[in-house]
């Protein structure tokens, strides 16, 4: 379920890749005249979706032309999806199909899985230190067919660690990856209580930026539904001050 406005955190992703840009070149922004609107492509906007549930990048058997498609023909604009730093396990929360619930050997993750095995979700841990190409090919060829058709992505950074099973498949516990990284409990993630742990939420966050700063038809959300519990204001402040600072020259 999307929260409500005023309890999502969001960022809207301010880059511009031509210094002689005109007002349709530029990204998404808010409206000079009234910040209760939107201006896309030079033209004021609302965003209005009906969205699966988040997963059409990290889920590899997700047909996400087909979903983009089927947007653009109702007429919406927006579509939701989740970096990838969280996933769900088949009957979480009793959703059918779920597509944060990737079957096994189908989760796609921005870190790219190691040799060695032992994950919670039955296939090889992680290694937060290195990057997996497929899925920024992926999540790039996402956000490009969402422009082809006029849609804006919202990619929401991190997710609340909603129970202990969601916890026992995430990348970030330490019994997920190779590093180690991550002895916490769940609702210790999203604190600043694990210098390692939030080192690496911030080079995912720098390496996002970095490879998207060409898109016009984006804006992140730092943390999916946070008064669930667990994320605090001061790790909030520090993520944003990392987005700010890897775009400042963009």
């Amino acid at each position: 379920m999307r929260p409500p406005l005023h309890a999502t955190i969001v960022l809207w992703l301010l880059l511009t890749t031509n210094c002689q840009t005109s007002a349709a070149d530029k990204p998404l922004s808010l409206h000079p005249d009234n910040p209760h609107y939107l201006l896309f492509r030079g033209k004021p906007a609302i965003l209005l979706t009906s969205g699966e549930h988040y997963g059409a990048v990290l889920n590899r058997d997700f047909d996400y032309v087909r979903y983009l498609n089927e947007l653009q023909a109702s007429k919406f604009n927006l579509t939701r999806t989740f970096s990838g730093v969280y996933c769900e396990v088949p009957g979480s929360f009793g959703i059918v199909d779920n597509t944060l619930a990737p079957t096994k050997g189908r989760f796609l993750c921005p870190w790219a899985r190691s040799g060695k095995t032992g994950a919670g979700d039955g296939g090889n841990k992680f290694d937060l230190t290195k990057w997996d190409a497929d899925y920024f090919a992926r999540l790039k060829d996402f956000i490009t067919e969402a422009g082809r058709r006029g849609i804006v992505v919202e990619l929401s950074l991190f997710c609340t660690i909603y129970d202990e099973k969601l916890w026992a498949v995430n990348p970030m516990n330490a019994a997920n990856n190779v590093q180690g990284i991550g002895k916490i409990g769940r609702l210790d993630v999203y604190t600043l209580k694990d210098k390692e742990l939030t080192a690496a939420q911030e080079g995912l966050v720098r390496k996002l930026a970095a490879e998207l700063r060409e898109y016009d038809n984006l804006y992140y959300e730092v943390c999916n539904e946070p008064y669930f519990g667990g994320v605090t204001q001061e790790w909030t402040d520090r993520i944003i001050a990392v987005l700010r600072e890897a775009e400042k020259d963009l």
